[in-house]
């Protein structure tokens, strides 16, 4: 008898049959069900970025919350990725859920957030965190200063400001402004499901693509 495919006929989308308006609600809805079925870091993506060379680089990035417009994130102006998104201002942005098989990608512009919504984002961080981002040089060689030395600046740094550590004249928040958005249902025999939203004009067309 030779072997037959599924589709996972249980994996019921009622989301792609009859896509909202905007694939941003839709990103909301997946990470609030992402929550009841215990995903664990369901915000931590991976950004790709591309400098003014061509030469493209990516890394795992915290988004702090997903808006009507974009999704937000911050990181230091001298950093890699930091002087990337300022040299060529489009990025990516990845998840996948292995909890659930599923995965959503992001494609667009990023711009730079103003500095009351930078200090904002950055208040957002627990102390030790902002204390952490404020006294290191990020990517930059460790050598000679040591790790315990970076966790004595930051205690130190700590105890001065009573825990209330000011944001770096050069942290920044960023909005990622995707034109393109894709929803991605994985299946056991690779039927998986997906569906493609693309920004022209002032709206958005959502169309399922093959597996």
């Amino acid at each position: 008898m030779s072997a037959s495919l599924s589709g996972d006929e249980s994996l019921h989308l009622p989301e792609f049959d009859a896509p909202p308006a905007s694939p941003l609600d839709l990103a909301r809805l997946w990470l609030d069900q992402a929550g009841e079925h215990e995903v664990s870091e369901p915000m931590s993506m991976t950004l790709a970025t591309a400098g003014a060379d061509g030469r493209v680089s990516a890394r795992t990035v915290d988004v702090k919350r997903i808006e009507d417009r974009g999704l937000v994130f911050g990181t230091s102006a001298e950093s890699p990725k930091g002087r990337q998104l300022t040299e060529n201002p489009h990025a990516a942005l990845q998840v996948y859920w292995r909890e659930t098989m599923q995965q959503l990608r992001f494609e667009g512009r990023v711009v730079q957030l103003s500095d009351e919504e930078s200090d904002a984002l950055f208040a957002d961080r627990s102390p030790k965190s902002r204390a952490a981002t404020a006294i290191a040089d990020q990517s930059a060689v460790l050598e000679p200063r040591t790790l315990q030395d970076l966790i004595d600046d930051a205690n130190e740094l700590l105890a001065e400001s009573d825990d209330d550590v000011p944001r770096p004249p050069l942290w920044d928040a960023w909005r990622l402004e995707p034109d393109t958005v894709e929803f991605w249902h994985g299946s056991r025999d690779r039927m998986h499901r997906r569906l493609q939203y693309v920004h022209a004009g002032e709206s958005w067309t959502a169309t399922r693509l093959q597996p």
